[in-house]
Parts: structure tokens; C-alpha cells; sequence
């Protein structure tokens, strides 16, 4: 079980902090550092409209973001 830290949360779209996932992480690695607790990424999957926010396919990453893998080594950085 990971303890809960009092931290601030960032919440972003996958191409909110660059263009795909992997440049999200490494912004993060380069800019942001350990001044937040985690992060929430937005809808990353296919979608027919709304930002994300309508997805056509939930077992997908949306191509232009990348794959599962860059969503579960975002996933795995310790923050």
C-alpha cells in the first residue's frame, strides 16, 4: 500500500504539457520534479468529440499520445 502525502495533484490532458504522453513525462522529469504528488491524466483514449471526454474505445490510447506502455511508465514514476 503507498501512503497518502499531502502533495499537490496536477491534472492534464495528455498533450496539455507537450505533444504525446512521453513528453508529458519528460517535462515533468525536467521542469516539475517532485513539487507535486501525482498525476491525473485526462481521457487519453480514441474519442469522437469532447476534448477526451466521449471515447470511442476504452481498451486504447489514442495514437497521437502513445501507447499503454508510456501510460503505465507514467504511471510507474515515483513523484
Amino acid at each position: 500500500i503507498m501512503p497518502i502525502k499531502n502533495k499537490a495533484m496536477l491534472i492534464t490532458y495528455a498533450d496539455s504539457l507537450g505533444k504525446n504522453i512521453k513528453e508529458l513525462h519528460q517535462i515533468l522529469d525536467q521542469y516539475i520534479g517532485k513539487s507535486i504528488g501525482g498525476v491525473h491524466l485526462l481521457p487519453f483514449f480514441p474519442s469522437t468529440g469532447d476534448r477526451g471526454f466521449a471515447p470511442s474505445d476504452y481498451t486504447r490510447v489514442d495514437s497521437s499520445f502513445g501507447d499503454w506502455n508510456d501510460v503505465e511508465s507514467l504511471g510507474e514514476k515515483s513523484i
